[in-house]
């Protein structure tokens, strides 16, 4: 990853060097909606038009801005996040969505470090990054908690929580959870399918009309 212009992490990908939506500067900033979160929030393996946040926003008539990034974790999310409600501040969005990752899943790639987990907990790794999952534990959970609650500061509209399968974790609200499914495969075969994106899409236009 590096970090764009507009102090943001961004992919660094020789096809694709920024987020997958429009460029920030044609963001209508008095009426749009945030999106924040991994893989299946970017919407690998689906057209950015069979995306859920494209279809929510579609329904909405809302612009939006999507700064989800695949294999990505909870650094990415707070670094984006913060700056995001510091270029935005006196601009808030009509909601926010957040896909909340796994707690120790931290960036695949991040400026001069090597990381902890290259993608996720459920990758092949060596015997000290599984100690450090192990005695990490209390550590990981205490930093999603953090990033939970200061979500809940740097923005004043709406938040919807979102988590991909079972990820059911103690440290945010599974109650009022958006449930991310895969009912079909997307064009690489592990990221869900347009199918899938019309169903989490459904599901949040549902949540949010019904409150």
């Amino acid at each position: 990853m590096i970090i764009d212009d507009h102090g943001f992490l961004i992919p660094n990908l020789d096809t694709r060097k920024s987020f997958r939506c429009k460029p920030l500067e044609d963001i209508d900033a008095n009426n749009y909606v945030l999106f924040a979160g991994t893989s299946h929030t970017e919407g690998v393996g689906v057209d950015v038009e069979q995306s859920y946040p494209y279809l929510v926003a579609e329904h909405f008539n809302y612009d939006y801005f999507n700064l989800s990034i695949g294999g990505t974790g909870t650094d990415v999310i707070e670094h984006n996040l913060l700056n995001w409600s510091y270029l935005f501040r006196d601009h808030q969005p009509q909601y926010v969505f957040i896909e909340w990752p796994p707690e120790q899943r931290y960036a695949a790639k991040y400026p001069g470090y090597e990381n902890f987990l290259p993608v996720g907990a459920w990758e092949d790794v060596d015997k000290n990054v599984l100690d450090l999952l192990i005695t990490g534990k209390k550590i990981f959970d205490t930093r999603l908690k953090l990033l939970y609650n200061l979500s809940k500061l740097l923005f004043k509209c709406p938040i919807i929580d979102i988590r991909y399968g079972s990820l059911i974790t103690d440290n945010v609200d599974n109650s009022n959870m958006i449930w991310l499914q895969k009912i079909d495969a997307g064009t690489d075969g592990d990221h869900s399918g347009p199918e899938s994106h019309k169903e989490t899409a459904k599901k949040i236009i549902e949540y949010i009309l019904t409150r």
